[in-house]
């Protein structure tokens, strides 16, 4: 969208830069949703995560001044900073230990419901409900932040806190895991995953 030879976004992230109330609610009211969804995969508290969505806002109009975000990223610069905030939490509450840095993530796919609208709804969701369910946790959150979230892989590899080559590697591998359950159960469902 373009407005006098300036993108939109850039000239809403100009008057974010300085203050403007209407800009900073722009840019809340655009990714909130997203941030929203993702929040809730990682912490099954609504209200911690409306607070933890609350601080990454509040931090980023305090530290507007110093950000050096780019607003073509600042999606992924709030999802990082949102899985943060919440892994901070859940050290807090003792559920989630130093040793590991994995989270109990339990996504949605919107992957399920085009296969759902392709085949018979019930059994196809069962199906792939049930392979993704199996998939380890940083696979799972790898190919939600892929495929639901649209991050580039060197995006998913910091919000995963892991190499771009080891991000590529855990979509790859969890991709290829249901593809090769699918083949084997109904060819129709395997030709539908090899598009990715």
């Amino acid at each position: 969208m373009k407005y006098n030879g300036k993108n939109l976004l850039e000239l809403e992230w100009n008057a974010f830069l300085t203050g403007n109330k209407e800009s900073f609610a722009y840019f809340y009211n655009l990714h909130i949703d997203a941030l929203f969804q993702y929040g809730n995969k990682i912490m099954a508290d609504e209200d911690s995560v409306k607070d933890a969505i609350q601080e990454v806002f509040l931090d980023l109009y305090l530290k507007r001044n110093t950000n050096s975000a780019d607003p073509y990223r600042l999606k992924f610069y709030l999802l990082l900073a949102l899985k943060r905030n919440l892994i901070k939490r859940l050290k807090k509450e003792r559920r989630f230990t130093e040793t590991t840095d994995e989270i109990d993530f339990v996504p949605e796919y919107s992957i399920e419901t085009r296969i759902i609208d392709k085949e018979q709804e019930e059994e196809v969701n069962r199906r792939v409900s049930k392979l993704l369910s199996q998939l380890p946790a940083k696979q799972k959150e790898a190919i939600y932040l892929r495929y639901n979230q649209s991050l580039e892989y060197t995006e998913v590899a910091q919000v995963l806190n892991i190499s771009v080559e080891s991000a590529r590697k855990q979509i790859y591998r969890a991709l290829k895991s249901v593809k090769e359950i699918l083949k084997s159960e109904n060819i129709t469902l395997f030709i539908y995953f090899k598009s990715f």
